[in-house]
């Protein structure tokens, strides 16, 4: 049997969190959905679901970095769009991962997207604390954009006009299941389709959801992604074994707390 990998938040991201963000682990926090969370309820997502989303984060790039070396080896910036980002722990997880693994980049584009004002306020903090401490060179776009249904979707197209290294949406699609927002469609069929035209030639895409079944159509989120990729001819490179994988997640206020997901990473053929 595989050990569980486990994760520990740093300690200064711990610190800034909890004690100068006022973030609450709340493991109640159960919804599928928080793109219409108030401040308080904000708050308990930032210290419940932001140190997951990081040790996610973490775990899949450090193992993808290690894999694709020789892929990284010459590249010195590096271009990542955040579909749905939240308050970012993925982001900076990922980021962590290129700090450590990646020794020519020193800088780093974000292109960041979501809907609630408020937690992209919070990454915004977040990244300026980490440029503070790391080596990297962070920059950040910030579009808060909502999106309803498969039309809106349009919108990236006229926001976003480059292409990039990366393309990550992590625990977000399930959002769009939850509240039926793409009808009888497959979301992540349609997401894509819409972000893999915007990769670079050898660019790769992430895609990251949560293992539970949908309450609409009683069908396994993975097996959702799954089907999504393949109606669309996607060439997955690297994928969790199975349809689920528990991470350990470390932190002052909760120790062992298990965050379980399926991850998909592809490319444009």
């Amino acid at each position: 049997m595989e050990e569980t990998p486990n994760i520990t938040l740093p300690s200064w991201l711990d610190d800034f969190i909890f004690n100068e963000m006022g973030a609450k682990y709340c493991r109640q926090n159960s919804n599928m959905t928080n793109i219409d969370d108030d401040k308080d309820k904000a708050l308990n997502y930032l210290g419940t679901y932001f140190p997951r989303s990081y040790a996610e984060a973490y775990l899949l790039f450090t193992e993808l970095f290690d894999i694709e070396k020789s892929h990284y080896c010459t590249k010195t910036k590096l271009s990542v769009f955040d579909f749905g980002c939240g308050t970012g722990g993925e982001i900076i997880g990922l980021l962590t991962a290129i700090a450590e693994l990646l020794p020519n980049v020193v800088e780093v584009e974000v292109v960041a997207l979501d809907g609630n004002h408020f937690d992209l306020r919070q990454y915004e903090k977040m990244s300026a604390k980490f440029n503070e401490r790391s080596r990297l060179n962070v920059k950040n776009r910030l579009f808060p954009v909502t999106i309803e249904d498969f039309y809106d979707l349009s919108i990236v197209d006229e926001v976003i006009r480059q292409n990039f290294d990366l393309i990550i949406t992590f625990k977000a699609i399930c959002e769009f299941v939850s509240k039926q927002q793409f009808e009888q469609h497959n979301p992540y069929g349609h997401i894509v389709r819409t972000f893999l035209p915007k990769l670079v030639d050898d660019g790769y895409m992430v895609l990251e959801d949560i293992t539970v079944k949908s309450d609409v159509n009683e069908e396994w989120l993975p097996k959702m992604m799954d089907k999504g990729l393949q109606e669309n001819g996607c060439e997955i490179v690297y994928e969790n074994p199975n349809y689920n994988i528990a991470i350990y997640v470390n932190h002052s206020r909760k120790t062992n707390d298990v965050t379980k997901v399926a991850w998909r990473v592809i490319k444009r053929r």
